[in-house]
């Protein structure tokens, strides 16, 4: 059954009984604050007197930070109504905050989870653990300490808990070692030897006029995927005259690649190659000084990565004529073993073109927060093996599912007497250690991030623990206390203080100390900006550096290729089934794992979509359906990374592969960093189908030109010969009451649009939708109420051009949907908005039929939430039940808060007063809401674009949605209703699923 379908009153959630029990006291939000299943006969107070600043039913704000959110730290407000949070969003008064990723909005999922650990818990012996006390668990980790030869493995840390994990491991006697998977250790190695930086860049797209990208999926998962979709999106804003052409260097198209104006199929791991020949051409057009290349030449660097010499030139003289060009670095799927070698390429190629200290900022970037390496982790684990290791406390970190199977984690850990989990979730090496210690969630925590550029956010609780758990440093300053190392730390006697106390140490008072919780966070806290290197000359301390080497050999045979996805990262999001059910940007599957492979390879090998495959290496192998994608080159194959858990929770386990177990524990020379690239396999067909659950059937549109894609030349004479009037077209069509203000409306620009789904999540996240799980949607049941779809459409130079598209309901004038319904269901309101009564259907999906853009959705079951994701649920949007349809409602419960607000300041609603969840949350800014007869307002002024249409617009419903075409350099290709056949074959979307049962 789809999670999520039990009957709460089977388990510790609230029954409809004690509900109206609560109902009944009036105070069912000072129950709910709790935060747990409550005991009403001893908690439940009456608001007798009321707290100040707080009134039942609305929402209070308050602004905290994601310190491990996966790719970047991200300062967030967190909406708590009753004490609980319901939504989170970006905090737009700190830098990066534009929106809010996938995996960001999903966090609530995490902290909401069922399967978090519940209180402490020993290893009973036999796989299974047993309940234990606090004061058992914390006597236990004392005298472990206490012994000595511990160790104290965490993820990336930064602010202030770095500086109290450091001073507690040195009071103890521990050493701490902070290891993150991707930590991006040979970007800083190699920037460091090429321009003698300390720590992570940053690159700032926005002020780009040429960008080209060697392999790192930006938009994605790489660095600071948020802010770096907004810079592109301001760098190609057409209407500004504005279109940054983007190359994209690497052996598949990933979500950035997907989002390229131009594809050189490098072989993986060859793209530095590429990118110190460009360098060396650039350096030589412009007088640039650079080191010897090292016999780096546009023809050798041809011969490693199968770009043609020519290509290579081509790319050189673009950058070279850019007023302002950028470079990008590889990114963890291209990270090899001369991963630094690559990463100093890049750096001297923006050297080359004079972006040092104006697209690209050295040591302004997010600090990495670690302290070790893979090299050192490494290391680790040979001490363990050997039994130098007594204790083992592994907190933050998951390393039996990140690191691969060769390193031999799994069996180190055998030797290890004392291994202890601070941790929320039962994950693989929770599962390993003898005693868990449940720590607080983020959002339960006091804690705070350094964002970069002199930025810090500060996290604060924002609900009461759900479960029995302790603020992790609050664990550890017990167990200091109690082993007479209390005093280590200025006398605090808890974490908030601690970190309170160091704030208040930077300078300033307590009024500073509330400005920064109400704000959440300051930028001006770790000593000003960095000099940044300009002018034509290297830094001093690179003047004699040499330039990067690279392997004589390139790679040869079929290459993996392995690389996080938006959903998972190195895997923490595996056990959100929002993450599970959304679907992938590129390949569309969900629930599982899958091999990308060319078509040619798959004709090679007789297999098609859906087909078990095997990708043998020579340290295991593993068996996947296959997925056939023209973005990848025919001698590669791809395998995303975050599935294949054996524990961590319900929906986690037993989905999919790890492709991990595939590689070997071998590191980058010169940083220490995994080699996640290099790996050579065998690929064969199994002869047997596989299950690949995909959500969209074709990615042709067939010629009806559902995305459009218009040339940058065309574009910009469209721009300037512009005359015609959309919202006039709509207004002339009356979609709404003449004598009402508003006629809702929303504008989805395509060219800002990267494919990341962030809208798709704040969409559930906000309207109570249900994951229906991997079996429904293949019988096509899915819930969510947008989608995202991917077209190819042809260029003349026989590639394609990826557009992304967000397909929701179109709240159409003359809505088909509308005169089908026998019960009035469904119907168009004085303010444009198609709305649907939920308790006058019936169910008879006529509108769902008649509805051409097939955006309804009906609820074939009743979709419970078991405790306590059940206290995530929106209270002002209606949780659908069993036969009813539903679809987007554009928001409406947030149309209607804003309309009382308005209605009792006596006036109107003002533009930009109403967000919807989908708007809120792309990073890219592609989507405006508002009210189209408000000629002035945001949305007014969008519709008006000359890249405006209307999806099926010949069909006459008049939708209320306008999408801008997507503005590409390379030159589309018109294609006819019948001129592409269905790429995929006969799969469809869910066939291979659909023939498993």
């Amino acid at each position: 059954m789809p999670e999520g379908t039990a009957d709460p009153t089977d388990g510790p959630g609230t029954s409809r009984r004690t509900f109206l029990k609560v109902l009944g006291a009036g105070s069912a939000g000072a129950a709910a604050a709790a935060c747990g299943p409550p005991d009403f006969a001893d908690k439940l107070i009456p608001y007798l007197v009321q707290e100040e600043g707080v009134t039942p039913g609305v929402n209070r704000v308050f602004a905290t930070v994601l310190p491990d959110l996966g790719p970047e730290r991200i300062a967030v407000h967190a909406a708590v109504r009753d004490g609980r949070v319901l939504k989170l969003e970006a905090n737009d008064r700190l830098p990066g905050g534009s929106g809010l990723s996938a995996i960001g909005q999903s966090v609530l999922q995490d902290l909401y989870d069922p399967d978090r650990v519940s209180g402490p818990k020993r290893a009973a012996g036999d796989g299974t653990f047993a309940d234990a006390t606090w004061d058992e668990a914390i006597a236990a980790l004392v005298a472990a300490v206490q012994q000595g030869g511990a160790v104290f493995l965490t993820g990336a840390v930064t602010g202030t808990q770095a500086a109290f994990l450091t001073q507690w491991s040195q009071a103890l006697g521990v050493q701490h070692l902070a290891y993150e998977p991707f930590g991006h250790e040979a970007l800083a190695a190699g920037f460091a030897s090429s321009l003698g930086s300390s720590g992570l860049p940053r690159f700032d797209l926005a002020g780009a006029t040429r960008i080209a990208c060697f392999g790192a999926d930006f938009l994605g998962t790489w660095l600071a995927p948020s802010e770096h979709a907004a810079g592109l999106a301001t760098a190609r804003d057409i209407d500004d005259y504005r279109q940054a052409k983007l190359t994209f260097v690497g052996p598949r198209l990933s979500l950035t690649g997907s989002n390229a104006d131009e594809w050189l199929e490098a072989r993986a791991g060859t793209e530095g190659r590429v990118a110190m020949a460009v360098a060396t051409l650039v350096a030589a057009a412009r007088g640039v000084a650079l080191p010897p290349s090292a016999g780096v030449t546009p023809e050798t660097a041809a011969e490693a990565s199968g770009i043609s010499a020519d290509r290579i030139r081509a790319l050189a003289t673009e950058l070279g004529a850019a007023s302002s060009a950028v470079a990008i670095p590889p990114g963890i799927e291209s990270q090899g073993t001369d991963a630094a070698q690559a990463h100093a390429a890049v750096a001297l190629l923006n050297h080359a073109l004079g972006a040092i200290g104006r697209t690209v900022h050295p040591d302004q970037g997010a600090p990495g927060g670690t302290s070790a390496s893979f090299a050192d982790v490494r290391g680790l684990i040979g001490r363990m093996s050997s039994g130098q290791v007594r204790t083992l406390i592994v907190a933050g970190a998951n390393p039996s599912f990140t690191l691969p199977a060769s390193a031999g984690f799994a069996a180190a850990v055998d030797n290890v007497q004392n291994v202890f989990a601070i941790t929320p979730h039962l994950d693989e090496t929770a599962a390993a250690a003898g005693w868990t210690l449940p720590c607080h969630h983020a959002l339960e925590s006091w804690s705070d991030a350094e964002l970069g550029a002199g930025t810090v956010a500060l996290g604060q609780p924002v609900m009461a623990p759900i479960f029995d758990t302790r603020q992790r440093e609050d664990i550890l300053l017990t167990v200091a206390t109690a082993a007479g190392q209390g005093t280590a730390f200025g006398g605090a006697a808890s974490y908030a203080a601690y970190l309170k106390n160091a704030w208040l140490a930077r300078g300033g008072g307590e009024n500073e100390w509330l400005q920064a919780l109400r704000t959440g966070g300051t930028a001006a806290t770790t000593g000003g900006a960095v000099a940044q290197a300009t002018g034509a000359e290297l830094p001093d301390a690179s003047v004699a550096a040499a330039a990067p080497r690279f392997a004589a050999t390139a790679p040869t045979g079929t290459q993996l290729v392995v690389y996080p996805t938006v959903q998972f990262y190195d895997g923490r999001g595996a056990n959100r089934s929002w993450m599970q059910e959304l679907p992938d940007p590129i390949t569309k599957a969900v629930w599982n794992s899958w091999v990308e492979m060319h078509p040619d390879m798959a004709e090679s090998l007789g297999v098609r979509n859906g087909d078990l495959v095997q990708v043998q290496s020579e340290q295991g192998s593993i068996e996947a359906p296959a997925f056939v994608y023209r973005g990848i080159r025919a001698d590669t194959v791809a395998i995303p990374i975050g599935q294949g858990h054996t524990a961590y929770g319900r929906s986690a386990r037993g989905r999919g592969v790890n492709p991990l177990d595939l590689l070997a524990a071998v590191a980058d020379g010169a940083s220490g960093a995994l080699a996640y690239a290099g790996t050579t396999v065998t690929v064969t067909a199994t002869g047997r189908r596989g299950r690949l659950v995909t959500t969209q059937g074709s990615h042709s549109d067939l010629g009806r030109e559902i995305a459009e894609i218009v040339h940058v030349e065309d574009a910009l004479r469209a721009v300037e010969e512009h005359e015609i009037d959309l919202v006039a077209m709509v207004e002339a069509a009356h979609d709404s009451d003449p004598e009402s203000p508003y006629r809702w409306g929303m504008v989805i620009d395509l060219n800002s649009c990267t494919g990341c789904g962030a809208c798709v999540t704040a969409c559930y996240a906000e309207n109570n939708i249900p994951t229906v799980g991997e079996d429904l949607v293949a019988l096509r049941r899915e819930m969510s109420w947008m989608r995202v779809h991917s077209f190819h459409e042809e260029t003349d130079d026989g590639g394609f051009q990826t557009v992304h598209h967000p397909m929701l309901c179109q709240h159409c004038g003359d809505a088909p949907c509308e005169p089908v319904c026998p019960v009035y269901a469904t119907y168009h309101n004085g303010e444009g908005l198609n709305v649907q009564v939920y308790n006058r259907c019936v169910g008879t999906r006529y509108c769902s039929n008649n509805c051409p853009y097939k955006v309804r959705r009906f609820n074939w079951f009743t979709y419970e939430f078991p405790y306590p994701l059940n206290l995530q649920l929106n209270p002002d949007v209606t949780v659908r039940e069993k036969g009813v349809m539903d679809k987007c409602t554009f928001c409406v419960q947030r149309i209607n808060h804003a309309r009382l607000d308005a209605k009792d300041e006596g006036r109107t609603i003002r533009d930009g007063e109403i967000s919807t969840a989908c708007q809120m949350g792309c990073p890219a800014n592609a989507i405006t809401f508002g009210n189209l007869k408000d000629p002035e307002s945001a949305v007014s002024r969008a519709a008006k674009s000359a890249r405006g249409y209307h999806a099926l617009g010949e069909l006459g419903v008049r939708p209320a949605i306008t999408y801008l075409e997507d503005v590409t350099h390379a030159r589309p290709v018109a294609v006819g209703h019948g001129d592409e056949a269905e790429e995929h074959g006969d799969e469809g979307g869910g066939t291979a699923a659909a023939e498993a049962h």
